[in-house]
Order: structure tokens, then sequence, then C-alpha cells
């Protein structure tokens, strides 16, 4: 998410920017997808370099630890990225925040929970596509979409929902998931020689916005 936020840089911050969730999810795999986009929301902070913020994401990152578990390990990390950010030391931020997703992610494997941290994975893609898109959409060009041409990463976080148990599958979140993302590969499915158009970035971010928001719905 980085490396695409950096390839579109300025960003419209304002435009990509939206309220953190004020509650939790109560189901803990939508937790674990909660906590990967809050992830993405930090990568634009610090792409953005929006020093105000910095104090609110480490406080609802420690509120979706804690119901994954993992508190104690976000805790540090969060004091770190606090006093980073007020220091406007965004290059030690950057590296503080993908710290802290690698930790929870291991954290997750260490509990033999692999698919939580797949989860984690998905959340922080569909929120870090949803801004790429948005960002692309705001200011196009056949070289900034680009960055969207990720076909590999679909199909992987496909493959991943289809490995879910029967009754986590067939709720309606993770059947919205799994229909989202055929959507998705089918555009990128489509892209022709000319790179993605106009219409099918717009297609793009309104199917990951749509699925991403789906995401922080608590039901």
């Amino acid at each position: 998410v980085f490396e695409q936020l950096d390839k579109l840089k300025p960003l419209p911050f304002a435009q990509l920017w939206r309220e953190l969730p004020g509650s939790s999810p109560t189901r803990r795999e939508q937790k674990g997808l909660v906590f990967g986009s809050l992830i993405a929301d930090g990568f634009l902070i610090v792409t953005a370099q929006k020093q105000s913020q910095v104090d609110e994401l480490g406080r609802v990152l420690i509120r979706e630890a804690r119901g994954l578990g993992v508190a104690e390990r976000v805790m540090r990390h969060s004091a770190s990225l606090t006093e980073l950010g007020r220091a406007g030391k965004w290059d030690a931020v950057r590296k503080e925040l993908i710290a802290t997703h690698a930790d929870v992610e291991h954290a997750m494997i260490d509990l033999r929970d692999e698919k939580m941290a797949a989860l984690i994975s998905l959340g922080g893609w569909l929120r870090g596509l949803e801004i790429a898109a948005a960002a692309v959409e705001a200011n196009y060009s056949p070289e900034r979409a680009k960055v969207l041409a990720q076909p590999e990463l679909v199909d992987y976080f496909a493959e991943e929902l289809t490995t879910l148990p029967p009754l986590l599958a067939h709720t309606p979140l993770f059947e919205k998931l799994r229909a989202g993302l055929k959507e998705i590969q089918s555009i990128l499915a489509k892209t022709g020689s000319g790179g993605l158009q106009p219409a099918q970035v717009r297609a793009i971010h309104a199917q990951a916005q749509d699925l991403d928001l789906s995401l922080r719905r608590n039901n």
C-alpha cells in the first residue's frame, strides 16, 4: 500500500480520508478485517503527513487489538507512533506502522490462527485499493492507473476466501466479499493494451469502497 501511495503523491487527503470507526464490530473475524483497514488508514496518514490524525489512529488500533487479544503488542507500537508523529518523524512512523501490522499478523500465527492473519491483510489491501483507486480517479492518467493492476493479489485473496469454514463463509459479509472480489477480477481481466480506463478505475473504486464500508458496519 505504501508503494502504491508513494507513486500517487501528492494525495488529495481530504477527499480520501474518512472518519475512523467509533465502535468495534462484534465478530472476531470482522475485527481482523477492520484492524487491517485501519493500518491502511495509517499508511494514508503517513504518506500525507497528517500529524493531527496520529493520536486518534493509535487509540482506535488499541481498541481493535483488544478485541483480537493482542492489545499488549499494539500498545507499545501505539505509544511510539504517537510520539514519532508529534515529532514529525515520518520515516520512523512509517517503519513503526509496518512493524505494528507485522507484529499483529505474527501474533495470529503464534496463536495458530493463520486465517485471521490473512483477513487482517485482506482488510488492509481493500482499504488501500479504495484509497489508491480514488486518488487515480481524482487525477487519472494511464500511468497512474497502472498501480491498480494487481490481478495476482486479487486472485490470492479470492482464493483465501474459499478456504473459510462454511458457517463463516456463508455469512452475508463474506458472501459479499467473495462477490466483490470476483467483480474486481472481472474488471482487471478486461484490461486492454491501453491499461485501465477511467470507467474501469471508477468501477474498482466503487467496488472497493462498498466492500470496505461493509467491513465497518457493526452487524
